[in-house]
């Protein structure tokens, strides 16, 4: 398939450029939707809404990765202010922001036993 050459008119096309060029919106949405790309961080928000506020240990033995790569998951939902910590004793509890974003994803997800 080829392009026969522009359809628009060039007002529409910069009329289109400029709505287009910078969209702070969109941008932190798209970003948003890389972050829940990964099936670990969205099963931890999923868990998170469940039970309110889980600590890193359990949350390794719940998906059988490493401390280390919950911590990394963790961090990048900290960072986007979509999780936040609590530290009790020596213990991190980690649980869910009021973040906009998340209620993009549904609240409800059928899981298998």
């Amino acid at each position: 398939m080829r392009c026969v050459g522009p359809t628009l008119s060039e007002k529409e096309m910069q009329n289109l450029q400029d709505q287009y060029s910078f969209h702070p919106e969109l941008e932190e949405r798209a970003e948003f939707y890389n972050l829940i790309s990964n099936p670990i961080r969205l099963k931890i928000i999923h868990l998170l809404r469940e039970k309110e506020a889980v600590c890193v240990c359990d949350l390794k033995d719940i998906f059988g990765v490493t401390a280390a790569a919950i911590s990394q998951h963790l961090a990048k939902l900290k960072a986007h202010r979509i999780a936040k910590s609590v530290k009790q004793g020596q213990t991190v509890f980690y649980s869910l922001t009021d973040h906009p974003f998340l209620s993009l994803i549904p609240e409800k997800v059928t899981l298998k036993n």
